[in-house]
């Protein structure tokens, strides 16, 4: 047995524990936790059958096996941005109303410097 085939699904538990914990936490969706376990458990199973993949692949029309796991990495990434993009953007427009709201609280006239 090669050795990434024992690392990967160690890897995979952690990290789908690690999710549980923040979704017990509420600081994950019960949607992101599930998609985050099914992309897991795909990759412990591409360690531990890497033949598997090469099955998995000819189910998308997708001839090798690790053209399938090079796209399914790819579309996991362009996932992540995009969460983390309306993160951020939803942080900015937080950042802005609370600064509109503190400088209108703190609002000082000419008259009253004088």
């Amino acid at each position: 047995m090669l050795l990434y085939s024992i690392i990967f699904p160690i890897i995979s538990i952690i990290a789908i524990v690690w999710f549980l914990f923040r979704y017990l936490n509420q600081k994950q969706s019960l949607v992101t936790v599930i998609l985050w376990a099914i992309f897991w458990i795909i990759v412990s199973l591409f360690a531990i059958f890497p033949n598997f993949s090469n099955s998995f692949a000819k189910l998308f029309g997708i001839t090798r096996g690790l053209d399938f796991i090079i796209i399914l990495v790819f579309a996991v990434l362009v996932y992540t941005i995009f969460k983390l993009y309306n993160r951020v953007d939803k942080l900015q427009d937080d950042v802005n109303t609370l600064v509109k709201e503190i400088a209108l609280k703190n609002e000082i006239t000419l008259e009253e410097e004088e």
